[in-house]
């Protein structure tokens, strides 16, 4: 009874929110001007991978946010934790309302596993072109899924979705 209280209450969070609708007319990557990437901030390696990729696209004159969730219940600066995610999984927070507030050429989700809150993000980030790990659970939420056998090895995920975007823009 609970658990479907929490997912009605969580899709009509999600109906609410979707005022928007889905551009078209996407170029590729090089008429990207603003990217949004929503990654894992639990593990170092992961952002250090994050952090080097955003600096090679803002090297390429690209506007880059990054949102990490960071896996445990302590608030954090640079993302939001589970602290921030309500009892119906919507998250909320300062960071996610900026990140949700902004019109984005791109979201690359680079965070390995699927949760409701992170599904939440992906949704509702207003951009014109999403692209992520192959889930196929949540395929209707990427416009390009790449499929790799380990989504933990951050580093290798953007490899693969930095090749799948070059190949869009040629």
């Amino acid at each position: 009874m609970i658990s479907s209280i929490r997912t009605w209450l969580f899709n009509k969070s999600l109906r609410g929110h979707q005022n928007f609708t889905h551009p078209l007319g996407y170029s590729g990557i090089n008429m990207c001007k603003s990217i949004c990437i929503v990654a894992n901030g639990s593990d170092d390696s992961s952002k250090s991978a994050t952090e080097n990729y955003k600096s090679k696209l803002e090297s390429h004159n690209k506007s880059v946010d990054i949102l990490y969730f960071i896996d445990n219940k302590s608030e954090t600066e640079i993302g939001y934790s589970r602290q921030a995610i309500k009892w119906n999984g919507v998250p909320q927070n300062e960071i996610i309302d900026s990140i949700l507030s902004k019109k984005y050429d791109l979201l690359i989700f680079l965070y390995p596993i699927m949760e409701d809150h992170l599904r939440y993000l992906a949704i509702l980030c207003n951009a014109k072109f999403k692209i992520g790990p192959g889930f196929q659970e949540h395929n209707h939420i990427f416009d390009l899924m790449v499929d790799i056998t380990d989504y933990s090895d951050t580093k290798s995920l953007i490899k693969n979705i930095d090749n799948q975007l070059r190949q869009l823009s040629t």
